[in-house]
């Protein structure tokens, strides 16, 4: 298309002043008749989509998301797209994190899987201090019903460990199956803002008032339950001894399913 071309020989730098001077005005109404770009005065460029057909403008949304531009260190026109594509590249899975998605790959659903190799990506930016709102807002829409909460979890590092452990425990079962492991990983991602992890490295009464922290403000919003979850066998006391804490409380029901050998528990506080 000729108007294109004639915007990147613009871009590239034959009128200066629109670049240092920044003014770009776009779907504006000039006067020009004929002509869908018009530079006023060299220093200002127009252009006027309503001058394109239908196929011109597509094509015109999908080159202007192409185009970067660069005078003299500071960016003119950014595109995300690129900066964003440079962002994942530097981020990219290696090393541990391919150890950690070669573990995961036939355990968990292939949607989770591409999701938490994303989420290694965000992960690997917030620790080089770089901004993820991006990268975690793709993640959230591509994903909606459990993105955010698996980004969440990869960047606390429970895929390192906790679900590691979980599977390690459930293999000990003479009845293992991994589809039930893969809907186990589902149902804590999903459930994640209504789960207390019950973790030897804090102490119990951290985890006590946790619990009472987290009742209390889903008991706020009406969410209706509360889940805590415990691997290994210290902690499934301690998740049973914080129960304790909740048998007299009429208006609060527990649920609690506990593996045979006693090292994984899940138990649901509602109310």
């Amino acid at each position: 298309m000729i108007f294109l071309d004639k915007l990147k020989t613009i871009f590239e730098g034959k009128f200066g002043d629109i670049l240092s001077n920044n003014k770009f005005s776009l779907f504006h109404f000039s006067k020009n008749v004929n002509e869908p770009l018009e530079v006023k005065n060299e220093n200002t460029l127009k252009i006027d989509l309503t001058k394109l057909n239908e196929e011109e403008k597509e094509l015109f949304k999908k080159e202007i998301r192409n185009i970067t531009i660069q005078k003299e260190g500071d960016a003119f026109l950014i595109n995300k797209t690129i900066r964003k594509t440079q962002k994942i590249k530097k981020n990219l899975p290696k090393d541990a994190d391919e150890l950690l998605l070669k573990f995961y790959r036939n355990k968990i659903s292939p949607e989770m899987y591409k999701a938490l190799e994303a989420s290694l990506i965000v992960r690997n930016a917030f620790i080089n201090n770089e901004d993820i709102t991006e990268l975690k807002k793709d993640i959230r829409n591509k994903y909606p019903t459990f993105g955010n909460n698996l980004c969440n979890l990869t960047t606390r590092n429970y895929f390192d460990d906790h679900f590691k452990e979980l599977y390690l425990k459930m293999l000990e079962e003479e009845d293992f199956n991994i589809r039930v492991y893969q809907k186990k990983i589902e149902y804590i991602v999903k459930s994640l803002p209504y789960i207390a992890f019950i973790a030897k490295d804090k102490t119990y009464d951290e985890l006590s008032g946790e619990v009472m922290f987290k009742l209390a403000k889903l008991k706020m919003y009406g969410t209706g339950k509360l889940i805590l979850h415990g691997l290994g066998k210290g902690n499934v006391e301690t998740t049973l001894k914080i129960l304790e804490e909740y048998r007299n409380d009429k208006d609060t029901c527990i649920d609690i399913e506990i593996n045979p050998k006693r090292t994984i528990i899940t138990a649901t506080l509602m109310f």
